[in-house]
Order: structure tokens, then C-alpha cells, then sequence
């Protein structure tokens, strides 16, 4: 009974090294990825936090909803975003430039919901996790590519709440990305 307890404190002590993490900020986790330019310093992003002075890489905690994201990539000139590739930091792509043409509607909130529907319709197959809070990269890609192929549209819109958390906002584009056989793009309504 002694060596269990010991060895359930020396576990719990360890960290998850399947986690990226820049000082206290814990990174949402992306597939789709690019290694971080040479000579980049990244600044944690925290809740709440202002945004840092100058061009830097932002390593946005999973918690900071899309508002402080946004204001920070505004007022950062030419930002790179940093997410975690299991460890390791890695630069993501917020956006792309989508090709002319309709383009998939996608929608995300705040409450772990998340919806795929035509461009030439009001209705949509909406898919919400079952504790209403977080939304799944896996379920995204799921969804999302069977609506592709059914389409025969390799591009979408997302819309967003300002209050979605960068963690949801990283998954639904990540899993969008990652949903085809072939590219996916992706760009957010503003």
C-alpha cells in the first residue's frame, strides 16, 4: 500500500509531456502544422492579459476567449500563432485565402457546439459534445467531410462567438483542415 501511494505521487508529479505549454500558458494541440520560424521567442497569452507591444509569436492559453485573441492578433503586426503538436510548438494558420465560389457554412459557439451546412441554406447538421463546453477536433472532421464530399465544396466560413474559447476555435479549423483527402481551406466570417 506504501509503494502505490508513493508511486500515484511520483506520477502526479511528473509533468504531461504530451502537453505544450509556454511558461503558465497551456496550447491547444493542432495536426495541421508548420515548424516555428528560426529564432522565435513565443509570449504567453493569458486570460485577461493585455496583448504584448511589437511583432511576437503569441502562445495563446486554451482558456482566452476569440475577443482577446482577436484584439491581440490586431495589435500584433504580423503575427505568428503558436499551438502545441503533442510537445512541441508549432506555428498554426488562422486563416487561408479561400478560392472563388461557394464555400461550406461552419459554425462554432461557445457552448461545444458546432454546425456544417450548405451555402445556399438556412439549415445545417449541428453536432453539440455531450458536457456543452468544449468542441471536438475529431467530430469536426467527421462532419465536416462527409458535408464535403456530399458538396463537392473543399472550402468553408466559419462563424464564431467572440466568447469561444481559442482551445474550440483551434480544433474547429484544425479538424476542418484535416477532414479530406485533399485540402480543406478555411477562413473565419468577419
Amino acid at each position: 500500500m506504501r509503494r502505490l501511494a508513493l508511486a500515484i505521487v511520483a506520477v502526479a508529479a511528473c509533468d504531461n509531456h504530451h502537453e505544450a505549454r509556454v511558461g503558465p500558458a497551456l496550447l491547444p494541440q493542432a495536426n495541421l502544422t508548420a515548424p516555428l520560424p528560426a529564432g522565435t521567442t513565443p509570449v504567453a497569452i493569458m486570460p485577461g492579459a493585455a496583448p504584448p507591444a511589437g511583432s511576437a509569436a503569441l502562445a495563446i492559453d486554451v482558456n482566452v476567449p476569440w475577443a482577446q485573441v482577436a484584439a491581440a492578433v490586431r495589435a500584433t503586426p504580423a503575427p505568428t500563432l503558436v499551438v502545441g503538436r503533442y510537445r512541441h510548438l508549432r506555428a498554426f494558420t488562422l486563416e487561408d485565402e479561400l478560392d472563388a465560389g461557394p464555400a461550406v457554412k461552419i459554425t462554432a459557439t461557445a457552448h461545444g457546439k458546432f454546425c456544417v451546412g450548405p451555402p445556399d441554406s438556412d439549415l445545417a447538421y449541428c453536432l453539440e459534445s455531450g458536457d456543452r463546453r468544449h468542441i471536438s477536433a475529431a467530430f469536426v472532421r467527421e462532419v465536416i467531410g462527409k458535408a464535403a464530399v456530399e458538396y463537392d465544396i473543399y472550402q468553408g466560413r466559419v462563424d464564431i462567438d467572440d466568447d469561444i474559447l481559442w482551445a474550440d476555435l483551434v480544433r474547429t479549423l484544425d479538424g476542418a483542415r484535416t477532414c479530406c483527402k485533399r485540402p480543406f481551406k478555411v477562413a473565419l466570417r468577419r
